[in-house]
């Protein structure tokens, strides 16, 4: 969404809109075809859990879609022109792989000056302020400022893909030949089932998915690396303790943590950190 080359931002947006087509595709295939035609519940279930389904569903999937917009159309972190205008005749030093707290660095490939674990997104053309990785489902890299709505897409989508495919585990227990099926309330018809199937099935697929990489970012969270400096040997200077560590991201604990929005009280601008070499790191322990 934000790459210097012109082509690159159109060829962005199909993943993007793909994304966007599965969010409405479950969105309808639960409201207008499980919840509507066969009115939420299965034959023996009360009319509580039609409720309850509809409500979490649609709760979670609307959070997760937030998040998924605030993540693709945000700026994930460029390193601002007040800090370039600030250091443009500091001294920098070449970057190379590994820690380099409270330095400075120069970039070899678009030719600026950048802050600490700032790194060059070669799809972009641009640096980012700790720089996560470059994500094509979101058309965007994942950086100092929106990496808190990357983890909040996930975690919510992972929640919202639990609920569908706990209302069809009927339907998929007959696929994988451990029940008979059972019918709905109402009458979904040839197609409805068809649809409702489908659906079940992404959304089983893709909570699989989504769960084993919101458990590797909420590692990546708690230990303050990036999947780029997972690869750095020796001591992490800037790993302070979980809730400090979330807090880079996420800033102090608050309501505002479970809600795509920009920290109400951050802790970090993203350029600029604050490494310890007392602490132990839990990581390697020393």
């Amino acid at each position: 969404m934000y790459a210097n080359n012109t082509l690159i931002r159109v060829v962005s947006v199909g993943p993007v809109l793909l994304v966007l087509g599965i969010f409405f595709f479950e969105w309808y295939a639960f409201n207008f075809v499980f919840m509507l035609r066969g009115l939420g519940r299965w034959r023996g279930e009360p009319l509580e859990a039609a409720f309850l389904r509809a409500f979490f569903f649609n709760a979670f999937w609307l959070l997760a879609l937030w998040s998924f917009l605030k993540c693709a159309f945000s700026d994930p972190g460029f390193v601002p022109q007040w800090w370039l205008d600030e250091h443009q005749h500091c001294r920098a030093e070449p970057s190379f792989f590994g820690w380099q707290p409270g330095r400075v660095s120069s970039c070899a490939k678009c030719q600026v000056v950048r802050p600490e674990r700032a790194h060059h997104c070669s799809v972009c053309g641009k640096c980012v302020l700790r720089m996560d990785h470059h994500c094509p489902w979101v058309g965007n890299c994942v950086g100092a400022k929106n990496h808190k709505y990357f983890i909040l897409m996930l975690a919510y989508g992972i929640i919202s893909a639990i609920t569908y495919a706990s209302s069809a585990y009927p339907i998929l227990s007959a696929m994988l030949g451990r029940g008979h099926g059972r019918w709905t309330m109402g009458n979904l018809g040839a197609g409805g089932w068809g649809l409702f199937s489908m659906g079940a099935v992404l959304s089983a697929s893709l909570g699989l998915a989504m769960s084993i990489l919101f458990l590797s970012h909420l590692w990546l969270m708690a230990v303050n690396r990036t999947s780029i400096e997972v690869a750095y040997s020796g001591r992490n200077p800037y790993s302070h303790g979980i809730l400090q560590n979330a807090a880079q991201l996420c800033g102090r604990c608050g309501v505002d943590w479970l809600l795509p929005i920009a920290p109400l009280r951050p802790t970090s601008d993203g350029c600029k950190f604050l490494p310890d070499y007392n602490r132990v790191d839990p990581e390697i322990g020393l």
